[in-house]
């Protein structure tokens, strides 16, 4: 069924719309991938160029419209954790985790917003996450390395 064929102007109807049929908010509004892709690669190059406040409002509308496009998350995540706001950060990175439940970076960044909450015992247990699943990927030696600094700082910290 197409967005066209759906009445969505109850309630009713939007979630049966999301929920029964998979439609995002971007089928709804008739959203392309590729304009999605575009307004992506903007994101991406904001963040490239160390513009995270503009990535973040970029980023919010794609999550908003594609919530199931991962890379939008962890993106979003990214952005987040660059302005500082760790907890809206951390959640969107366990969003993403929980669509690629073994991606280390995901588990890397998840720790480092815990760890700047001081959420000591939460952020050791991702950082040993990290460990962990970066031994899947060989892509994630770099990710191994950062989260056993992050461990041992912790250690002598005494958490």
């Amino acid at each position: 069924m197409t967005p066209g064929q759906l009445d969505i102007s109850t309630p009713h109807g939007f979630v049966d719309a999301v929920m029964g049929h998979g439609l995002t908010r971007a089928d709804l509004h008739g959203m392309t991938k590729d304009e999605l892709d575009a307004a992506f690669a903007l994101a991406s190059a904001d963040l490239r160029e160390q513009r995270p406040e503009q990535a973040v409002e970029r980023l919010a509308q794609l999550v908003h419209f594609a919530p199931d496009d991962r890379r939008y998350l962890v993106a979003y995540a990214m952005a987040l954790q660059q302005v500082r706001q760790h907890a809206s950060a951390a959640k969107f990175y366990g969003y993403a985790m929980l669509m690629e439940a073994t991606d280390a970076l995901c588990a890397l960044r998840l720790g480092e917003c815990l760890a700047a909450q001081a959420q000591w015992a939460e952020a050791r247990e991702a950082f040993e996450a990290a460990v962990q699943l970066s031994w899947l990927d060989l892509r994630y030696e770099g990710v191994r390395a950062a989260a056993g600094q992050r461990l041992d700082q912790l250690v002598r910290l005494g958490f």
